[in-house]
């Protein structure tokens, strides 16, 4: 006598597969072409936020203690200066404020 094999049910196949949607940030060209020219040149760099403008050295001019940093607040803190930072730090920003000028900081320096 032969044992019968147990075999397990099967998924339906006619059931469409979860649609997966992959969400590309486009660089801005004129920004990156910016913010390479302004390197290149030793020019600073502008950022407008929280209706004030920050100006920044040219990434290559930044202080290279900033490359030994653990966070971003700090290399924000470096590359602001501290008047800047104070100045910041005065609107009273949230974290999400932070972020949004960080990111700022990083697009308009190349970053």
């Amino acid at each position: 006598m032969t044992a019968a094999k147990k075999t397990a049910a099967r998924k339906p196949v006619d059931a469409p597969a979860p649609e997966v949607v992959v969400e590309t940030e486009v660089p801005d060209a004129d920004v990156e072409l910016g913010a390479a020219e302004a390197e290149a040149k030793g020019d600073e760099v502008t950022v407008e936020h929280g209706g004030k403008t920050y100006i920044l050295p040219s990434p290559l001019d930044y202080p290279v203690d900033v490359v030994f940093v653990d966070n971003d607040f700090e290399a924000v803190r470096l590359v602001l200066g501290e008047v800047q930072w104070q100045e910041y730090r005065l609107s009273k920003p949230t974290i999400r404020d932070f972020q949004e000028f960080n990111a700022k900081i990083n697009e308009a320096s190349g970053n």
